[in-house]
């Protein structure tokens, strides 16, 4: 059968500092394993294709759509295409997939449309409601596809198909099928299908890098269970990893024909098994000499002792990103964090001395937080500056579907679910007023609390470190990325640049 599958347009906040834009690895491996079962698969990848145009989004002037237009999208459909999937990683983005997919079904009528990603996972009854979606994929997608591909050959009707939710054609109810199990073994999963996507394009929204970098899942899940997170409800909360050698096999095909030196691991989890990473580590180091390597996401800091932290120097990774999210005890408990905090200051000093860049994330405005704890924040934020720590965000807390701090606040009436509730998820990185869901706290004292908190951070570190911010004029300049710091400054001057048709 051939297949079509979407990563559509992002959808990014206008006076936002950073884009959540990154190659669609999830559609890569689709496309891979759909291959595997002899499938023809077009990936129409809407953003890499059209990554230097913006418009106003008509469904609100305060964002920005990055990428192909809707009749660009559709001319790349091939007539014959037999499947159309459509992924939809945020939910902040669902009004303008929603949106794709009625213009979509509206040219190709007879066409199945599916929807992946974390968004059709949470909400599938939202989303099969207000778009003509004949399936949502449920977590993990490469097996789910597959049979549904094999379904609609045969003439199978989807109810069959586990891992799924649809429409009962019968009583018009929103139905889930039987679960399915995640892929236990990773390693059998073929390498993701790059050569079907313009991964090159996503230089410049990638870094901080400094080549063209390539991206890589090197394991699924995370065993913790934060409140705030809605990565279980997608990866489930277990744990699964790839052996270094297959990473390592996945890093050799792209290597020697591509000249990459540039590689970031897209792992939601990554520091967990020390064993592990010190193997991955040791095989990066005596296969790979010069590769540069990072794990952009917020990493535990159980694993990180001196030992782990020079041993990844060594192999290549040298910007780590820790996310403490608070400062105070009390939120770290509310969040379900398991973080240790004394652990966690511990980690920080391995991995200076250890001679790595080091980031550190923070959340405000998570309900129930109070000043004190704030404050309790501050008291970190000072002790990162003046140890050394090259970097800092602090974001807004943003109310993400499938958590447990979402049920909890639809269970008590505070939220409304519609085309506003969607757009405050991309809140977090903006330089507006977010909105606050703390009864504490209102969306303009939340505003000043977070840049309170930068300009506590960055002057110390100023102060102690002069030539810092005179590193980071030189490489806005010269257009080169060391640090995430780099990179937002270079996509912000670039965005303001543009002209906005």
């Amino acid at each position: 059968m051939r297949v079509t599958l979407i990563n559509p347009p992002s959808l990014i906040g206008k006076y936002n500092y950073s884009a959540f834009t990154h190659p669609p690895l999830g559609l890569a491996y689709l496309a891979a394993c759909l291959r595997q079962k002899n499938h023809i698969v077009r990936v129409v990848d809407a953003v890499g294709e059209g990554i230097s145009r913006f418009t106003i989004y008509p469904g609100s002037k305060r964002f920005l759509v990055q990428g192909l237009s809707v009749t660009d999208i559709l001319n790349r459909i091939p007539p014959e295409t037999g499947l159309i999937g459509i992924s939809c990683m945020f939910s902040h983005t669902w009004p303008l997939v929603r949106q794709l997919i009625r213009d979509i079904k509206n040219t190709f009528p007879d066409i199945p449309i599916i929807a992946g990603g974390e968004h059709p996972t949470v909400m599938y009854d939202t989303c099969l409601c207000q778009a003509p979606l004949d399936a949502c994929v449920l977590g993990e997608g490469e097996a789910t596809t597959v049979e549904i591909v094999e379904a609609l050959e045969k003439g199978r009707p989807l109810s069959e198909v586990s891992g799924i939710a649809l429409t009962d054609p019968g009583t018009g109810n929103v139905i889930q099928t039987a679960g399915r199990e995640v892929i236990p073994d990773l390693d059998a999963i073929p390498p993701p299908a790059w050569d079907a996507i313009p991964w090159k394009a996503y230089k410049f929204y990638d870094g901080p890098v400094q080549s063209t970098p390539i991206s890589i899942l090197a394991s699924r899940g995370c065993p913790h269970d934060c409140a705030f997170c809605s990565a279980p409800a997608m990866w489930k909360s277990v744990w699964r990893k790839r052996t270094p050698e297959n990473i390592l096999h996945e890093l050799t095909i792209n290597f020697p024909a591509q000249q990459i030196t540039d590689v970031l691991f897209r792992d939601i989890s990554p520091f967990i098994d020390r064993d592990w990473i010190q193997n991955l580590c040791s095989v990066l180091h005596d296969n790979l000499p010069g590769i540069r390597w990072q794990m952009p996401v917020g990493g535990r800091p159980e694993i990180m002792d001196k030992t782990t932290a020079e041993m990844l120097v060594r192999s290549g990774c040298r910007h780590i990103q820790f996310a403490p999210e608070s400062g105070s005890p009390d939120v770290l408990s509310a969040m379900n964090k398991r973080l240790d905090l004394k652990r966690f200051r511990n980690a920080v000093l391995n991995a200076r001395d250890a001679g790595m860049r080091i980031s550190a994330l923070f959340i405000m405005g998570y309900p129930g937080e109070t000043l004190n704890d704030i404050r309790s924040t501050y008291r970190l934020i000072r002790w990162l500056a003046k140890q050394g720590v090259d970097e800092i965000a602090i974001s807004s807390f943003v109310l993400l579907p499938g958590t447990r701090v979402f049920a909890d606040l639809v269970a008590g009436g505070a939220v409304k679910i519609d085309d506003d509730f969607f757009f405050q998820a991309a809140g977090a990185t903006s330089f507006t007023p977010a909105i606050s869901w703390n009864p504490n706290m209102g969306r303009y004292s939340l505003f000043l609390y977070k840049w309170l908190g930068l300009i506590q951070f960055y002057a110390i570190a100023v102060f102690l470190h002069p030539r810092r911010l005179i590193r980071t004029i030189s490489n806005l300049i010269r257009g080169k990325q060391e640090t995430k710091t780099d990179r937002v400054l270079a996509e912000i001057v670039t965005k303001f640049k543009r002209r906005f048709d």
